[in-house]
């Protein structure tokens, strides 16, 4: 209803990226024991992602997932999948990137934490058989206005001569109203039903009726420009 183009969740396999004994680095939720019982209760199985993946195709949305292990692209690719988003942490995950590349299909890169080098070598891997875009992405949660890193864009676009977009933590509608006023063509945020819903991303995730606001608020800018 808000008019986004897509949705896009995370798929978690607990005993191909973690193990029980990964430490927490912030203790979010109290009702597991360990970091990998929380991806363990994140895990949803292929069918689960396969009535997801229907719903969505019946509103109109594209469905897509960030996938973390090689075993989480092979079930994404059993439900057809149309493009793969590289989330932050897995930009220098060689074997993803080959993985995600041999099938063809378009590939989104956020640059959260990554030097200039190593989005070269996520590029490098995937260039010659994937269209391929890039984010700018500041990996805080929620992220000050003055880190967003807008004055990026126009420089990535020059570099990697590629689609360029932004992936935002700011957990409000300015910062993606002011990188459509350059011209961005990927905006993702966090979204979340309430900003008193209990979360890790909550404080980085703007409402549902925000989300209206701010496609409205791009739409009216397209315009514009």
């Amino acid at each position: 209803k808000t008019g986004a183009n897509a949705i896009k969740f995370q798929t978690h396999i607990a005993e191909k990226e973690s193990t029980p004994e990964e430490p927490w680095r912030v203790k979010f939720s109290y009702q597991d024991d360990t970091r990998y019982d929380y991806w363990k209760r994140m895990e949803f199985s292929t069918e689960h992602w396969k009535g997801i993946a229907d719903h969505c195709k019946e509103k109109n949305l594209v469905f897509l997932s960030s996938a973390f292990s090689i075993n989480a692209v092979n079930l994404l690719q059993k439900i057809d999948m149309p493009a793969w988003k590289i989330a932050s942490g897995e930009v220098s995950n060689t074997n993803l990137l080959i993985e995600t590349s041999k099938t063809k299909k378009p590939i989104i890169i956020s640059s959260g934490m990554s030097s200039l080098s190593e989005i070269n070598e996520a590029i490098d891997i995937v260039k010659d058989r994937s269209p391929y875009a890039v984010l700018q992405c500041t990996s805080a949660y929620p992220c000050p206005p003055e880190k967003l890193g807008l004055n990026l864009i126009p420089f990535y676009r020059d570099i990697f001569e590629c689609p360029i977009g932004l992936s935002d933590h700011t957990g409000v509608i300015y910062s993606g109203l002011a990188a459509a006023t350059i011209g961005i063509d990927i905006l993702e945020v966090h979204t979340t039903l309430s900003k008193e819903m209990f979360g890790p991303d909550i404080s980085s995730s703007i409402t549902t009726k925000e989300l209206s606001e701010l496609v409205e608020g791009i739409r009216y800018t397209e315009k514009i420009i």
